[in-house]
């Protein structure tokens, strides 16, 4: 667990709230998607790894990859 002290946390603020509520609607995903691509856009992430979003989608600037897509 200490090892985790040195990543970045991205509270929920009001200002992730919004911008994951604009992205729900904007590529009709849901909010808890949403929540995760606009905290990372906020804590300036370029690529988030999941395999829950479409490969290689940019979501509002953050990139989608997934780490388990056959190349």
């Amino acid at each position: 667990m200490e090892s985790l002290r040195e990543y970045p946390i991205q509270p929920l603020t009001p200002e992730v709230v919004w911008a994951a509520l604009d992205l729900t609607q904007r590529y009709r995903i849901s909010y808890w998607d949403a929540a995760i691509l606009a905290a990372a856009r906020l804590s300036g992430c370029e690529t988030l790894l999941t395999e829950d979003l479409g490969d290689g989608q940019d979501y509002g600037g953050v990139r989608v990859a997934n780490p388990f897509a056959v190349a």
